[in-house]
């Protein structure tokens, strides 16, 4: 009985061996692969997330002028290993008399290529009586 207990457990074969290690080969790179997808879109995220938030941060500030002193202005930030470049817009008289349309517009260049955010308000002048 031990003989052909013996006989009957024999190890995998050299074909089966290599049947293997090609579906973990395969299914490894497919994983590499999106996991790369993964860190370059939550690096893309991360960089729109700092982009609205810079041109928040430059909205208020020009809404935290005078009325009279509000005007188009423009300064590069650096964060990180990114230039932004943040332009401001301000229209007179738009869309209607006595108020202002304001827009911020922040660029930067990524490996991906070149990228731009944009927020805008129309703000009014505040009568003090």
């Amino acid at each position: 009985m031990k003989a052909a207990r013996i006989r009957n457990q024999r190890g995998s074969s050299l074909v089966e061996t290599i049947v293997a290690l090609g579906l973990f080969a395969i299914s490894a790179a497919t994983t590499g692969d999106f996991l790369v997808q993964q860190i370059r879109h939550a690096a893309q995220n991360n960089h729109y997330s700092i982009a609205y938030a810079m041109a928040e941060e430059h909205l208020e500030s020009v809404r935290a002028a005078r009325y009279v002193d509000m005007v188009p202005r423009s300064q590069q930030v650096q964060k990180g290993d990114l230039t932004f470049d943040i332009s401001t817009t301000v229209l007179s008289d738009v869309p209607a008399p006595n108020l202002k349309k304001i827009k911020v517009q922040v660029n930067w260049n990524e490996p991906g290529g070149s990228q731009q955010v944009e927020v805008e308000t129309i703000y009014t002048a505040v009568r003090r009586f």
